[in-house]
């Protein structure tokens, strides 16, 4: 396969005439790993290019370790690869499109990393990197990528990876983005996730529903970002996935279940103002925590009804609640004003339910509600089984006494 190289001339030290003569590039066709002298013999694929990026990336390419500069807003239209040690520098407002036909494989060491950064250490220096194509080479693994996310950029984020996109990210540090580290489009594939850290922004990650089971505890998503909390773009779960837990809380912006989503002990999430969770009648929604490691379903702020709260529709077995925490719910012209609303059926034991705006759980007609190891249509037993605290509190609570559970 024919590819361009982009060198970079450096100086060298004259060594000693004992050391052994030959090519020492191993960029070259003729690499000599026992050479330790590099004596002029090394041959290239193509042309020896400079070491400035100006136009557009139209054959195959491969930047070598050492600094470049890239300037302007350049198209990879062919498969681009930088080595291990390579430094990309790049100018003001600059930026990297990998298309349809293009992809990036950007493959360091964690002794020998790649780093892509502005020529000046400022958020927002240059525009970042968008990743458009769906080749299974776009891939980082110990990179840093830091000072892009410019106004106008994609997303305002130092990596956009599109919708129809696919990406491989591990090891990696995205950091000092203007807004966003890296935004995952709805339908776009994270391939692979792990160990990276995204900082000093004012958003680390923002990502859709059907990457989220992609993310690891190990990350970072939190040093120095102004929010804190991983942001999830709306969407639906349509085929059945398990979430993780993770060193930040997930935001939610909505979300439909319309398939099986279960959720890992210790798993943090917040909901965004007057949004729901709403269990389908094809879902389930499956929470099962421990008692060491509860899982918490809350609002963004602490406020009775400051989000909808959760709507249960199916009649799934798995529809199963315990050690979960369900806080903030019941919004004005919610479901009923509840935190939990059952129209479906559900198992619950060992939750936490409060600070809803009214009711903590409502179950309308022809509901089936476990608790205790038994069916019951008993209020009373479900509060036995489970902790009511502190809801009715909004100021559209429909409900004065204890504000539980209320069975119509």
């Amino acid at each position: 396969m024919k590819k361009t190289i982009i060198l970079l001339a450096a100086s060298t030290l004259v060594l000693s005439a004992c050391k052994k003569k030959g090519c020492t590039d191993p960029l070259a066709t003729n690499y000599q790993t026992e050479a330790e002298k590099d004596d002029g013999s090394c041959l290239y694929d193509s042309n020896v290019i400079s070491g400035e990026i100006t136009e557009d990336i139209t054959t195959n390419t491969i930047i070598g370790s050492g600094v470049t500069k890239v300037c302007g807003d350049i198209d990879v239209l062919a498969e681009l690869e930088i080595s291990p040690g390579a430094v990309l520098e790049m100018c003001a407002g600059a930026s990297l499109v990998i298309t349809e036909t293009g992809s990036i494989s950007a493959i360091g060491t964690s002794s020998n990393p790649i780093v892509i950064k502005g020529e000046t250490s400022s958020p927002g220096f240059w525009e970042g990197i968008a990743i458009k194509s769906n080749n299974p080479l776009n891939q980082f693994n110990y990179v840093t990528v830091k000072d892009a996310g410019s106004y106008w950029g994609y997303e305002y984020a130092n990596v956009f990876v599109k919708a129809s996109a696919k990406f491989d990210i591990q090891n990696s540090t995205i950091d000092n983005s203007e807004q966003v580290g890296m935004y995952v489009s709805t339908s776009s594939t994270i391939s692979g996730f792990g160990n990276n850290t995204f900082s000093n922004s004012q958003t680390g990650l923002m990502i859709g529903v059907d990457n989220v089971d992609m993310l690891d505890l190990s990350s970072d998503y939190l040093t120095g970002n102004d929010n804190a909390f991983i942001h999830v773009l709306d969407g639906d779960i349509t085929t059945n996935t398990t979430w993780s837990k993770l060193s930040a809380p997930l935001l939610l912006h909505g979300l439909d279940v319309n398939a099986g989503l279960s959720l890992s002990p210790g798993l943090q999430m917040m909901v965004e103002a007057n949004q729901v969770i709403d269990v389908t009648s094809t879902g389930y929604l499956n929470a099962v925590g421990t008692s060491t490691d509860n899982i918490v379903i809350q609002g963004r702020y602490a406020s009775a009804g400051f989000w909808g709260g959760i709507k249960i529709a199916s009649n799934n077995p798995n529809n199963i609640f315990s050690y979960l925490q369900v806080k903030d719910g019941g919004q004005y012209w919610g479901y009923e004003y509840a935190n939990i609303y059952v129209s479906g059926s559900l198992e619950i034991d060992d939750c936490s339910v409060s600070n809803a705006n009214s009711w903590g759980m409502y179950v309308s007609s022809s509901t089936t509600i476990k608790s205790g190891g038994a069916v019951t249509t008993d209020a009373a037993t479900v509060e036995s089984n489970n902790t009511f605290s502190s809801n009715g509190s909004g100021a559209d609570a429909n409900c004065t006494s204890g504000c539980g559970v209320f069975f119509y």
